[in-house]
């Protein structure tokens, strides 16, 4: 009878244990995947494309930010995409403008999507070393605040590896 007592005693601790636990592991799941890290893959010369991706990422923070969900954008600037952050033709450069292009014509409206996603919604710009001194530019010709980082494709596997979810813009 004793035994009994002493078993029924041990399945009621670990009954409330175990449901107790039930309770909270939705809560902690919940509270592991509120937030999102998200990196885009800046590495084209299409303007249209540039522009469709602003695009993109001002949807991504108007829904987080109305659901009230933390976000963490990053945009890895690489290779062609390194014209998206600077207003000079990179003249002599693998990467070079026409000033009578179609870029051109549309780079003061994309620099200020850009920067109002910037500077209204903290979205983070970081420019790959490796191809800032290719083009043989000062941090100082390109658009402020934006983070040199080594190697812009080393950045994205490496934010990858953190678990961000790394996102590229396709043409339309």
């Amino acid at each position: 009878m004793k035994r009994y007592r002493i078993a029924r005693r041990l399945l009621r601790v670990a009954s409330v244990g175990l449901l107790a636990a039930l309770l909270m592991w939705p809560a902690s799941q919940a509270l592991a995947f509120d937030d999102r890290n998200i990196a885009w893959h800046v590495g084209f010369d299409d303007p249209s494309q540039y522009s469709s991706m602003l695009g993109s990422i001002n949807s991504m923070v108007e829904a987080y930010e109305g659901r009230l969900i933390d976000y963490d954008i990053r945009l890895v600037f690489r290779a062609q995409g390194i014209r998206f952050v600077t207003d000079d033709n990179l003249d002599g450069t693998p990467f070079e403008v026409d000033p009578e292009g179609e870029f051109a014509e549309q780079r003061d409206e994309l620099r200020a999507r850009l920067m109002q996603l910037v500077n209204m919604h903290n979205v983070r710009l970081e420019l790959c070393n490796s191809t800032r001194a290719a083009v043989g530019l000062d941090m100082d010709a390109f658009y402020q605040p934006i983070e040199r980082v080594d190697s812009g494709i080393v950045q994205l596997g490496d934010l990858h590896h953190e678990g961000y979810a790394v996102m590229h813009a396709y043409r339309n």
